[in-house]
C-alpha cells in the first residue's frame, strides 16, 4: 500500500510539471481548467489500476480526489444548465466508487468506474460542440 500512494504522488507530481509548460500563453481560467482536467485524467487512471488490482484504497482515495476537484471553481468550463447536469452525474458515480470501495465491492466500482467515464466522453464531447449521448444523463 505504501508503495501505490508513493507511486501515486510521484506521478501526480509529473503530471503536474507537465501539464504547465502545456498551458503557458493560455487564459488564467481555461489554464486552471486545464489543469484541474489532468488531474482527473491522472485520478481516473489510478482508479482503473485500483480496479484491476482490487486495491480499494487506491480506488477510494482517488474517488475522492475526483470528487474535490469537480467541486473547484476551475471545473466549471462552462455556465450551462447541460454542463451542470454533466457535472452532477460525474460526481454522483465518483461518490459511487467511494461508496463501492468503502464496501468492498468490485463490480459495482468497476460499473461506477465505466458510468463515470462515460459522463466524462459525453460532456467532452458537449464541449467540443458535438452532440452529447443524452442516454447517460437519465436518472438511475
Amino acid at each position: 500500500m505504501k508503495t501505490s500512494v508513493q507511486t501515486f504522488r510521484l506521478a501526480l507530481a509529473l503530471s503536474a510539471a507537465l501539464a504547465v509548460p502545456a498551458l503557458r500563453g493560455v487564459a488564467a481560467e481555461d489554464r486552471e481548467t486545464g489543469e484541474i482536467m489532468q488531474h482527473k485524467l491522472l485520478h481516473s487512471q489510478f482508479v482503473l489500476r485500483g480496479i484491476a488490482l482490487q486495491d480499494f484504497g487506491v480506488i477510494r482515495t482517488n474517488a475522492l480526489q475526483l470528487v474535490k476537484l469537480s467541486q473547484l471553481s476551475g471545473w466549471k468550463a462552462r455556465q450551462t444548465p447541460e454542463y451542470e447536469l454533466f457535472t452532477v452525474e460525474f460526481r454522483r458515480h465518483a461518490d459511487a466508487l467511494v461508496d463501492a470501495a468503502r464496501s468492498k465491492n468490485i463490480d459495482a466500482a468497476t460499473l461506477a468506474y465505466t458510468q463515470m467515464t462515460f459522463s466524462c466522453v459525453s460532456c467532452h464531447k458537449y464541449i467540443r460542440g458535438n452532440s452529447p449521448v443524452r442516454a447517460s444523463l437519465s436518472k438511475p
